[in-house]
């Protein structure tokens, strides 16, 4: 038995739109809507990981195989990174991060029935 190379890349510009955009429209809504800062306000890091992945399925529409999930980890840690940027490194800063990180994956492949294929 020998190992197949896997021929896939990741999308950069997708990546790079969909990771921004979910930690910049999560601060954009503060700023054009300021009474929702005050309701929403606990709640930007939990905005921000729905926008991640919700950024994630976006930029891996079309794709299949190996490539979703590579796409949807790319996407999350961009987008942690740029959040741990913004935010600090406070403990719940890195917290949120991590779950950044899953979150971009989650929102990859969700839905899209990806299964282990033959195991040895």
């Amino acid at each position: 038995m020998s190992i197949q190379p896997v021929t896939s890349s990741v999308p950069v510009a997708p990546v790079l739109v969909a990771a921004v955009g979910a930690q910049v429209l999560d601060d954009a809504l503060f700023l054009l809507v300021p009474p929702s800062a005050l309701l929403l306000g606990p709640l930007a890091g939990l905005i921000a990981i729905g926008l991640t992945a919700a950024g994630a399925r976006i930029a891996t529409r079309g794709r299949s195989g190996p490539v979703v999930a590579r796409t949807g980890l790319v996407v999350g840690l961009a987008s942690a990174g740029i959040g741990l940027l913004l935010g600090g490194l406070g403990l719940v800063t890195l917290l949120l991060a991590g779950i950044t990180v899953l979150a971009g994956v989650a929102g990859a492949v969700a839905g899209r029935g990806l299964t282990a294929g033959r195991l040895p």
